[in-house]
């Protein structure tokens, strides 16, 4: 990831060798990560770093839209890497094969509007599928 720093910055965050460390190994993973999997390669890089260290700078990341949480593989969540970190209103859908990550553009919800009786403060989706690419593979092993 080569704006890394301006992306923390820009976030209100300040830049540490940690979170540049974090966002590069998100950038370079195919699949979403564990805060143990992003501990495991920061022990490796910097030596001593503690787990809820880890936990504290992911979660710092995801609140400001860089990372997004993953709920649903086992009972830890894990994070991966916002395909546009300058886009607040994102959901997001992900392959169950690969672990690829895109963004979906189309939301028929806005924060402020009314739904059901409620003002939507805000909102999250995420959907799981299976790629195009995984799905011809399939195809292809299947014929």
């Amino acid at each position: 990831m080569r704006n890394a720093p301006e992306i923390i910055r820009k976030a209100g965050l300040k830049v540490t060798p940690v979170r540049l460390a974090i966002l590069r190994l998100l950038s370079d993973s195919v699949r979403p990560l564990s805060p143990r999997d992003v501990h495991d390669h920061l022990m490796e890089k910097f030596g001593r770093n503690g787990l809820p260290g880890v936990y504290r700078n992911l979660e710092a990341l995801a609140e400001r839209g860089i990372l997004f949480r993953i709920p649903g593989f086992g009972r830890e969540r894990r994070y991966a890497l916002c395909p546009n970190p300058d886009n607040p209103h994102q959901h997001h859908i992900i392959c169950i094969s690969c672990g690829r990550i895109s963004e979906i553009e189309e939301c028929r919800y806005h924060d402020g509007m009314m739904v059901g009786g409620y003002r939507l403060l805000s909102h999250a989706m995420q959907f799981e599928g299976i790629c195009g690419s995984c799905l011809s593979q399939t195809n292809h092993t299947r014929s």
